[in-house]
């Protein structure tokens, strides 16, 4: 899993891509920025820890892109 994370994007962000729903399962984490695009939510977060919890609960739910 974590290979999927990736690099970091030019502002230093891990970038997970969910689809839609996944907003009420990301309360109480850490420091994301969460913004939305049609059907996409987009979190970018500075941890790679969070950014694999992310993933790790998009694909749990049923809400991850990849």
């Amino acid at each position: 899993m974590s290979s999927r994370i990736g690099k970091r994007d030019p502002e230093g962000y891990y970038v997970v891509v969910a689809r839609r729903g996944i907003e009420p399962f990301l309360e109480g984490i850490g420091d994301i920025r969460i913004e939305t695009m049609g059907d996409k939510v987009v979190i970018r977060t500075r941890s790679r820890n969070t950014a694999l919890r992310i993933l790790e609960i998009a694909e749990k739910k049923g809400l991850s892109y990849t």
